[in-house]
């Protein structure tokens, strides 16, 4: 069984991306970003990027699944010794639902002790999976010491300001890949973005916001407490529109590659 063998630390890094069609979603991105996270927290890899994305490749043929999410864990065992694990893991994708109506956040006051690196926090995740129970939400914004709004539970996140698009600054989260791929479409259709903070008691000062991620893509937000926000922002909708193009396109892409 996968739970003999599986011990990690209560801090390990990980990274997870999204399977498509049988493709690993801007997998390049997510291996750059794992080796990044080992170099932070002094994992010592004995394996190179393209020893990776060959293990990975060979989960997805063996378990012959087209989509879903897998996992990449990685720690030092008891001897010292360097444990690798590729998976798939439990997913749940937003409905149709939620994507046309948005779906409701609340604010959670704590921040990660190092945003930079994807390293799994099991303490802050288990406070955060049971204040969204007990708050019957979908995600949680987290708010520093000093009241900024830094990001999601499991989540980056965007504001809308008079078609202005701004997120958090890059040293304050951990860079998200579809973060990323946003950052990069803005440049590619002239779309103004700025990096910059926050405060969660300035919200009324936003016209709407959403979240992003490898589960979520972009998923519009209609309410943070009891704070109301557009999801039909002309500017939200084109940049997810744009968003799933790129997906479809990435997938073209690499089938074509095969």
């Amino acid at each position: 069984m996968f739970a003999d063998f599986f011990h990690p630390p209560v801090n390990y890094i990980y990274e997870v991306f999204r399977v498509a069609h049988g493709i690993p979603l801007f997998i390049e991105d997510h291996i750059d970003r794992f080796f990044q996270t080992a170099e932070l927290a002094a994992i010592k890899t004995d394996f190179y990027k393209t020893q990776l994305a060959n293990y990975i490749n060979l989960v997805i043929r063996i378990n012959s699944l087209e989509d879903g999410n897998i996992k990449i864990a990685c720690f030092h065992n008891v001897n010292g010794i360097t444990d690798l694990f590729i998976y798939y893991t439990p997913h749940a994708y937003p409905t149709e639902k939620e994507y046309s109506f948005g779906v409701n956040v609340d604010l959670f006051f704590g921040e990660r002790k190092n945003p930079n690196a994807k390293v799994m926090n099991t303490e802050m995740r288990h406070s955060t999976d049971e204040a969204k129970h007990e708050q019957g939400v979908y995600e949680l914004l987290l708010v520093d010491n000093e009241g900024f709004i830094t990001e999601g539970s499991r989540s980056n996140v965007f504001f809308i300001k008079d078609g202005l698009l701004i997120t958090p600054p890059a040293d304050t989260v951990l860079e998200g890949i579809t973060r990323k791929q946003i950052l990069s479409l803005c440049r590619e259709n002239g779309i103004d973005f700025q990096e910059s903070k926050v405060h969660h008691n300035e919200l009324t000062n936003y016209n709407s916001l959403f979240i992003s991620g490898t589960s979520r893509r972009v998923l519009p937000v209609k309410r943070v407490n009891n704070l109301e926000f557009s999801v039909t922002n002309t500017l939200l909708q084109r940049l997810k529109q744009l968003f799933d193009k790129k997906v479809s396109d990435y997938i073209n892409q690499k089938e074509k590659a095969i």
